[in-house]
């Protein structure tokens, strides 16, 4: 990381990573910096070029102007080079011209035939038909299943005697009870109406009741 480092009698920076801003300039009335004074470090005391633009460091006009120096320097080179190369193929052409009529046609050069080879005649050998063979499965021996039925053994089953239940007939009911008299029939009505039993007795009636309604006198 670039620090910025402060000439002596300049006033302490801050803090010991500040860096001055683009457009900062130091005072007019500060000690001017020692004459080859590096203002930047890498944080290890070994100087190095500062930041673009920035006090002390690499100016943009040198930045600018060497860039635009490399790049005529490279226009210059790709033109050169092009132009080195359309040279080259007119002097090449016009020394082949040149050197054409050079050659004496007076002692003819020998040449050579060259002699044909025979080329062996092409057989074409053909592969012997292979007959297909069937080959026949064999009958296997069909199994015979043997069905073997469970031997049925006879087991001596002694019976368990059944429980006869024979439920006892019940008789009949006879009703012990006779039916009751006109005698009782009236003793109870005459009850139930809160009459006296002996009024309901007929031989205590008279022989012409005056109200059917009232029981008869006590006699």
């Amino acid at each position: 990381m670039k620090r910025f480092v402060v000439p002596p009698g300049w006033p302490t920076p801050p803090r010991r990573s500040w860096v001055p801003p683009k457009t900062w300039r130091p005072d007019p009335s500060w000690p001017p910096a020692p004459a080859g004074w590096r203002f930047w470090d890498d944080g290890k005391g070994n100087a190095v070029r500062g930041p673009v633009g920035l006090y002390g460091g690499t100016s943009r006009r040198a930045v600018f102007a060497g860039a635009s120096g490399l790049m005529v320097f490279l226009a210059i080179n790709i033109w050169a080079l092009s132009a080195i190369g359309l040279f080259d193929g007119d002097d090449g052409r016009r020394s082949t011209m040149q050197a054409a009529p050079v050659l004496d046609d007076k002692s003819p050069t020998p040449t050579l035939t060259p002699t044909p080879t025979p080329t062996p005649p092409w057989t074409t050998q053909t592969p012997p038909a292979v007959t297909p063979t069937t080959v026949t499965p064999t009958a296997k021996p069909a199994k015979s299943r043997t069905s073997r039925k469970p031997e049925q053994t006879e087991e001596s089953r002694t019976p368990t005697p059944t429980k006869s239940v024979t439920k006892p007939v019940r008789p009949p009911r006879t009703s012990t009870s006779t039916p009751p008299t006109r005698e009782e029939l009236l003793e109870e009505y005459c009850r139930q109406q809160g009459w006296d039993p002996e009024w309901c007795d007929p031989d205590n009636w008279p022989e012409q009741p005056e109200d059917p309604e009232t029981p008869p006198p006590y006699r």
